[in-house]
């Protein structure tokens, strides 16, 4: 389909069409400013081959501007129930899974405009758009923004944080000198509680070093976690397979281990891209939980990522005292719903979204507060 200037919008409907874009999906996205380890091909497909197929529709879209491509809206289409009501509910492929979102762009104005062009063209074949995570700081993401906020559909946004460490200007000293003094206190006492149960060690796998039974050794960790069942899952299992054959010779991915003599008992699992680190899942032994090995295995890795000269160490989505303890800046990140107001349904939803919920929540707040001050008198 063409729009306006000559913008062409192709959809991508099959596994097949999806798995030939690797090339040019990665040539445009390592053109643009919000590029990012969840948004590569390689994070995407994986994710859509071994969980997302079987449960969504397929509706990426590729915006050409005469033969070069400028956009990708990586997207599926679901079913949900809301309000009695089955809605065709497009968001971004890796939801709930995937930190970061967005559209990819290098033209972010006309690729957004295209969108909405295109939206309207098959406005009977959608109910709503949902982006979660969409980092609210770059420009090319707050002109797609205010573009969708602008359209005449109903929009609603929610404001996230994500925490991160800049690394960049400072030394690891310099760094761990400015944490606060009870902080350091805590780390100092641990690590030498630690020491006398054996011999400490710190692990990193990453690139060809990296192997799948590195990985069964992080996942037997997690089973005595507070997560023990998060790598169960055959479909998930598979998935962070494929992550690894994808991405272990481009040096993206990377498992960090604390030991006790030969004992693994913490372990972080992230990824190395556009220098920067981006922690995306960790744990602990719980047997050890008292010592933190979760914060003594991340002084071994900060003070290797101040080494390494990268960028920034990013902690991702969610607040978490574990997280604000290492005193990171925030950064503000978006969850945005987009609503196809032509319908009845939609509109409805809209409406309870912006009008009725902020006051339903509001009121189930302050009878929360009154039963707690009911309790304490």
């Amino acid at each position: 389909m063409k729009t306006q200037n000559q913008i062409t919008v192709t959809q991508i409907e099959t596994i097949e069409q999806f798995e030939s874009l690797r090339e040019e999906w990665n040539a445009l996205l390592f053109q643009c400013v919000e590029k990012d380890v969840f948004l590569t091909w390689e994070w995407q497909f994986a994710w859509w081959k071994n969980i997302g197929q079987w449960e969504y529709q397929l509706w990426i879209l590729l915006f050409h501007e005469d033969e070069q491509l400028i956009g990708i809206a990586p997207l599926m289409m679901s079913q949900k129930r809301k309000f009695r009501f089955h809605f065709r509910w497009l968001e971004n492929i890796g939801n709930p899974e995937c930190d970061v979102s967005t559209i990819i762009s290098i033209e972010p104005q006309k690729t957004i405009s295209a969108l909405l062009r295109y939206l309207q063209e098959k406005r009977q074949e959608w109910d709503g758009l949902e982006l979660m995570e969409v980092n609210a700081t770059t420009t090319g993401n707050q002109e797609i923004l205010k573009t969708l906020e602008d359209s005449h559909y109903g929009f609603w946004r929610t404001k996230e944080e994500h925490f991160y460490i800049p690394l960049m200007g400072n030394t690891w000293e310099e760094y761990y000198n400015q944490l606060s003094k009870n902080m350091k206190h805590n780390l100092k006492r641990r690590m030498k509680r630690i020491a006398e149960m054996g011999t400490v060690s710190f692990k990193k796998y990453s690139g060809n070093s990296l192997t799948w039974q590195d990985f069964q050794t992080m996942c037997k960790v997690s089973e005595k976690s507070n997560f023990p069942d998060l790598y169960k899952s055959d479909n998930l299992l598979s998935f962070h397979k494929d992550l690894l054959e994808f991405m272990r010779e481009l040096g993206w991915v990377q498992i960090e281990m604390l030991f006790i003599d030969e004992r693994p008992i913490a372990f972080q699992y992230g990824f190395l891209f556009d220098n920067k680190y981006e922690d995306w899942r960790g744990g602990i032994d719980k047997e050890f939980e008292t010592l933190a090995p979760g914060k003594l295995l991340m002084v071994f890795s900060l003070e290797e990522r101040f080494k390494l000269g990268l960028r920034e160490s990013d902690f991702l989505r969610g607040v978490y005292s574990y997280k604000t303890d290492w005193n990171p800046l925030s950064r503000e990140f978006t969850n945005i719903q987009v609503y196809n107001t032509s319908n009845i349904k939609s509109k409805l939803a809209y409406w309870w979204v912006k009008h009725l919920k902020p006051i339903v929540e509001s009121l189930l707040s302050k009878e929360k507060q009154k039963e707690q001050q009911n309790d304490s008198s």
